[in-house]
C-alpha cells in the first residue's frame, strides 16, 4: 500500500511519478513527472522509488512474442488477401494453449446521418478488457490516410487505406492493460495535408465517452481533425472554390520547381547515418527513449525529402548493437506508401549494419 507523497516508478516504462491519493480499487492518481500531468497507476504496475532496478517486461509483452500471429481486425474485415496477409505456419515444437480468451461483444450500431463533424478514431468496447479501433469519416469527401500504433515508441501496428464519404470502418484492436505501455497514435493523411500524433493517457482516456457520429452508439472519441475545404461552407460557390484551387495549384508548381532545383539533388546525401552522436551533440543530455524517438524522427524527415527530389537509392545506417534501431527502421520503411523494397543484406562498406532502401517512381 502506497501512501501520498511517495515516489514511485512505473515497472514497464521506467517512468517517475508521486503519489497524489489512494483509490480503494487499488489504484492510484499520481503525478507523472515526465510529462507534468496526473495519470492513474495500478498496485501490481509500480514500484517505489528506492526499490527501483531496471525497466520489467509485461506479461503481455512476453506473450507478444511468444504466441502465432492471429489474423487482425482489418484482415477479417477486408479479407486476408487485401492487406497481404501471409499466415505463418506454427513450427513442430510450438504447442496449443488453452488460455481462455474473453467473449468479444459485436457493437450494435444504428448508422445515423452523417454531421460533417470531420474525421474521428474511435475506441469501441467489446469487452472490460478490449476496444476495436474504428476511423469515422463524417465527411463528404473521400481520402486516403496511414494508421500507426505504438507500444513503448515502438510501432506494433500500421494500417494504410482509403475511405470512402460517410463511412467508418475498423483499423486495429487495443488491449485496457496496453495503457502502462505508453500507447500512442500516429494519423496522417497526405492528401489532406493532416497529421496528428495522440498519447493514450488513461485518465484523458475515459473522459473521452461521447455520441459518435455514423456510429450512432456512445463511444471513446478523439477528433482528429475537421476538413477545411472552402467548398464545404455554404457561403463559397463552387465556381469561386474551382478559381481559388486554379491559383493555388500555379502557386504550388512554380514554388516546387524553384525550390527542388538540380543543385539541391546533387547535394543530397544518399547515405543517413542515425547514430545519436551524429544527431546530437551531447547524448548524456537524453535518455534512451528520447534518443530513439529523436532517431526515428530524422530518418521520418530525412524519407521525406528523398521522396520530395525524387531520389531512388538511399542507405539508412543503423549500425548492430542490441538491434532495436535495426527494428524500428524496418517497422518504418514498412509502412511507408513511397518505398518500393527495402533490405539489410552485406554491404563492403557498412556490413550489416546498414538498410538499402528503393524507392517508388
Amino acid at each position: 500500500m502506497y501512501q501520498a507523497g511517495d515516489k514511485i516508478v512505473f515497472r514497464y516504462t521506467g517512468l517517475e511519478a508521486e503519489i497524489i491519493e489512494s483509490f480503494q480499487d487499488g489504484s492510484y492518481q499520481v503525478w507523472i513527472l515526465e510529462d507534468n500531468e496526473e495519470g492513474l497507476a495500478f498496485e501490481d504496475d509500480i514500484v517505489l522509488k528506492s526499490k527501483f532496478s531496471h525497466i520489467e517486461q509485461s506479461e503481455v509483452q512476453k506473450q507478444r512474442k511468444k504466441k502465432k500471429k492471429l489474423p487482425s481486425t482489418e484482415e477479417i474485415y477486408f479479407g486476408a488477401s487485401s492487406v497481404n496477409y501471409k499466415q505463418k505456419k506454427p513450427s513442430k515444437e510450438s504447442k496449443a494453449t488453452n488460455q481462455e480468451i474473453p467473449v468479444q461483444q459485436v457493437p450494435k450500431f444504428k448508422f445515423t446521418a452523417g454531421t460533417q463533424s470531420g474525421c474521428h478514431l474511435v475506441f469501441v468496447p467489446t469487452n472490460a478488457q478490449h476496444y476495436t479501433i474504428y476511423i469515422v469519416n463524417d465527411l463528404p469527401i473521400s481520402f486516403g490516410f496511414e494508421f500507426k500504433l505504438l507500444l513503448n515508441q515502438q510501432l506494433v501496428h500500421g494500417f494504410n487505406k482509403t475511405i470512402a464519404a460517410n463511412q467508418f470502418f475498423p483499423i486495429g484492436e487495443f488491449l485496457t492493460e496496453q495503457f502502462n505501455d505508453q500507447p500512442a497514435v500516429l494519423f496522417k493523411s497526405q492528401s489532406l495535408n493532416q497529421a496528428q500524433k495522440i498519447k493514450l493517457k488513461y485518465n484523458k482516456f475515459i473522459k473521452q465517452l461521447k455520441m459518435i457520429p455514423l456510429m450512432g452508439i456512445e463511444a471513446y472519441g478523439f477528433n482528429l481533425f475537421k476538413h477545411q475545404n472552402p467548398y464545404l461552407n455554404k457561403q463559397t460557390s463552387l465556381k469561386e472554390y474551382t478559381n481559388d484551387q486554379k491559383g493555388a495549384y500555379s502557386d504550388y508548381t512554380t514554388t516546387y520547381y524553384t525550390k527542388h532545383s538540380l543543385n539541391d539533388i546533387a547535394n543530397f546525401d544518399p547515405e543517413l547515418d542515425l547514430h545519436a552522436e551524429k544527431i546530437v551533440s551531447d547524448t548524456s543530455e537524453y535518455s534512451s527513449a528520447e534518443l530513439y524517438e529523436l532517431q526515428l524522427n530524422t530518418l521520418e524527415k530525412y524519407m521525406n525529402k528523398a521522396v520530395q527530389l525524387g531520389i531512388k537509392i538511399v542507405y539508412i545506417i543503423h549500425g548492430l548493437g542490441k538491434g532495436r534501431l535495426q527494428e524500428g527502421v524496418a517497422n518504418y520503411l514498412k509502412y511507408h506508401d513511397n518505398v518500393l523494397h527495402y533490405k539489410n543484406e552485406f554491404h563492403e562498406k557498412y556490413g550489416f549494419g546498414a538498410t538499402k532502401v528503393t524507392l517508388k517512381d
